[in-house]
């Protein structure tokens, strides 16, 4: 069996199953989810794709007959789900060592809404996303939507910010459900925090705890995750791996007020940073210095001959090193108060920072 038939296999003994999909944002809600069920002690199974502090690792056995998962597209691994309650977050291009096109990818994300049960399964919609209501329009099944637009059914008023802090009413169709306090930076984490309310809405879960539960969340594991201070700087990781990610991310550094943003980029597999780099180039122009390391072949070879550097050379500024001791180098000789580092990728590019850290407190 590959990973995602056993989950498969073993969603189908629970009563309730939700699926968490999307191209961006699966860890993040699955992990909201999760910490709003365990509020509402719910005695949920969860399976979560980063780590969750909360539960101690990515899995936690429940005695409920409740089950969470993420669900990835990549291979349409998520068509060997039986879920009865699905989460489409948004439909962008993203795999295309996998999948043809972008149309594609919607029709994969149609067939993964189409594996709710007809009669009694909910399909959860980010109505923002053009890609998303396009590729579920007309479905014979139960959809609710979520959104900063009020004609959402699930959506937010009152969208206040305080450095990482957002602070938001949730109501659901047109009535007030619930003011809620969210630790972690940026909009795109409203919307996430409004897709894990909706499927808390779904189950009947409590406006309590839906409000304790996101407040309580700080995080996942890679996901802005707080490393430390070096040198007086703060040292940030992130998962990051497709441009609109790093959008995402850098807006979210942007309310924070910091003299000078310094991102290390990893870029994750040589389709994707060839497919995508006019994008990749468009949103690594934006912070004040970027130092590019060597794309990590995850599972493929070099046949296309790319390289950072070619990112590197269309960036003004930016700086390609071959080596993660030479990132280093130049981190320790440029890091100061007021800054802020970020470690960015999906590869193995959080080694820099923990490194540094860990140097650090060695001299120390």
């Amino acid at each position: 069996l590959t990973r995602a038939e056993l989950l498969g296999e073993i969603m189908r003994n629970y009563k309730t199953a939700i699926a968490v999909a999307g191209t961006h944002g699966k860890t993040t809600t699955t992990s909201m989810i999760s910490m709003i069920l365990l509020e509402a002690q719910a005695d949920p199974t969860i399976s979560v794709g980063g780590i969750l502090p909360e539960i101690g690792g990515n899995i936690r056995v429940g005695r409920s007959d409740l089950f969470l998962t993420e669900a990835c597209e990549y291979t349409n691994s998520f068509l060997s789900f039986f879920p009865t309650v699905d989460v489409i977050l948004n439909i962008e291009e993203d795999h295309l060592d996998f999948f043809k096109d972008l149309e594609d990818i919607k029709h994969s994300f149609r067939c993964f809404a189409e594996r709710v049960p007809a009669e009694t399964g909910t399909v959860i919609a980010n109505y923002d996303d053009a890609n998303t209501m396009d590729a579920l329009r007309g479905i014979a099944r139960k959809v609710i939507t979520f959104g900063l637009n009020a004609k959402a059914d699930v959506y937010a008023q009152n969208i206040v910010h305080r450095g990482s802090v957002s602070e938001f009413d949730i109501y659901h169709r047109g009535n007030y459900f619930a003011r809620v306090t969210l630790h972690v930076p940026g909009i795109h984490n409203v919307r996430n925090a409004l897709a894990a309310t909706a499927a808390a809405i779904v189950l009947g879960v409590s406006p309590n705890a839906v409000k304790y539960g996101l407040a309580g969340f700080e995080g996942a594991g890679r996901r802005f995750d707080f490393k430390g201070k070096f040198q007086g700087a703060d040292l940030y990781d992130d998962y990051a791996h497709h441009p609109s990610e790093l959008r995402a991310l850098l807006d979210a550094v942007d309310t924070l007020n910091y003299q000078r943003t310094i991102v290390v980029f990893q870029p994750h597999t040589y389709s994707r940073t060839a497919k995508l780099f006019n994008d990749f180039v468009e949103q690594l122009r934006r912070p004040t210095i970027v130092y590019l390391a060597e794309i990590y072949a995850a599972r493929e070879k070099n046949t296309i001959g790319i390289s950072s550097a070619d990112l590197a050379a269309q960036i003004p500024g930016a700086k390609f090193y071959p080596t993660f001791a030479e990132i280093e180098r130049e981190l320790r000789r440029i890091a100061r108060p007021g800054d802020i580092i970020l470690t960015v990728g999906a590869g193995d590019v959080f080694r820099i920072g923990e490194h540094l850290l860990q140097q650090s407190d060695s001299e120390n």
